[in-house]
């Protein structure tokens, strides 16, 4: 059966143990910075050019190296009952699509209470916020977005949301696919710092689908097989395994006959290095920015011909100080 009603929140939690559900797809896939200087996106499991620089994880809540360790059952999947975020989002989600459904009425949109698995694909499975009712039951994300992130992250056209974050994207296209009807598109609908609504209608994506279904099957043949991503180990993980005692690889202090830790090792003071030049040359160019727009006891907004520039004037423990500086393109 491709659609279950759970029957409780419980039912609910253990159908999302056993699947990658929308929410978690973006973990699985990292961003990689080719030989060439491009950039590429590959699922954890895809072997990258020699040479290439993993930079992160696409994921900005989890990591695909934690999620192996989730689903295994090692370390505890994240409460999102307790999770106050995640529960005001709950919360907020018919609001925000009854303020669409009269915004852009007519749009039936409709709550959806059934979980989807995919028809071909053991373990991916989706729990929808919205779908339109209507041919093919497109899918409706819909995200309450702090307007920074907003500006920083989403391109859009006046009210269209033109190209939502990655991690986003991803999320869609998974819905998209676990639908068995075949969907042509997804909608993404967003409440930008709790003033403004915006709208985008996605597509489907057949090659980025095609990868999301590569990236699950790859994840539960390596769950199955006891074989943990160390590609893509993150430390905060490790550490975390660590203190449980689980079964992380482990070696003895004299290293010496381990031929690839002083590749890693170089890797890490190339990577260092690069972080440290980074970090420099920001410092430097802040400076000479500083310099132009003084030091006036204030807030200070600036304009050039490009960019506009915010440097926060502010007080902390009674004294005053020099904030961040945010520079954006006009």
């Amino acid at each position: 059966m491709n659609a279950i009603l759970p029957k409780n929140r419980e039912d609910w939690h253990a159908l999302r143990a056993q699947h990658i559900g929308g929410s978690e797809i973006a973990s699985l896939f990292y961003l990689w910075q080719l030989p060439t200087g491009a950039l590429a996106y590959l699922h954890m499991f895809e072997v990258p050019p020699t040479g290439a620089t993993m930079l992160g994880c696409v994921s900005r809540h989890t990591t695909g190296y934690r999620l192996y360790w989730q689903k295994r059952g090692v370390l505890p999947a994240e409460d999102l009952d307790s999770n106050e975020r995640v529960r005001l989002g709950k919360h907020l989600e018919a609001g925000i699509a009854d303020a669409a459904m009269d915004k852009w009425a007519p749009w039936p949109l409709r709550k959806v209470h059934r979980y989807l698995r995919h028809a071909a694909v053991p373990g991916m499975g989706a729990s929808r916020d919205f779908e339109v009712h209507e041919i093919g039951l497109p899918p409706v994300e819909i995200k309450n977005v702090d307007y920074l992130v907003f500006r920083d992250l989403w391109k859009t056209e006046g009210d269209e949301i033109t190209a939502p974050p990655i991690d986003i994207t991803l999320q869609l296209q998974h819905q998209i696919a676990c639908e068995r009807v075949r969907a042509p598109y997804g909608w993404i609908v967003a409440c930008v710092g709790g003033s403004s609504l915006k709208r985008g209608r996605i597509e489907r994506h057949d090659p980025t689908i095609a990868k999301i279904e590569q990236a699950v099957a790859a994840f539960w043949r390596a769950v199955e097989d006891g074989t943990p991503p160390l590609d893509v180990a993150d430390f905060e993980t490790v550490a975390d395994l660590s203190l449980l005692g689980a079964e992380v690889r482990s070696a003895p202090l004299d290293l010496t006959g381990d031929n690839r830790l002083p590749t890693l090792c170089a890797r890490f003071l190339r990577v260092q290095g690069i972080r440290k030049r980074a970090e420099d040359a920001e410092a430097r160019v802040k400076a000479e920015i500083a310099l132009k727009l003084g030091n006036a006891p204030e807030t200070i907004r600036a304009k050039a011909s490009s960019h506009s520039i915010t440097w926060v004037y502010a007080q902390r423990g009674g004294k005053p100080y020099r904030g961040a500086m945010t520079i954006r393109e006009a």
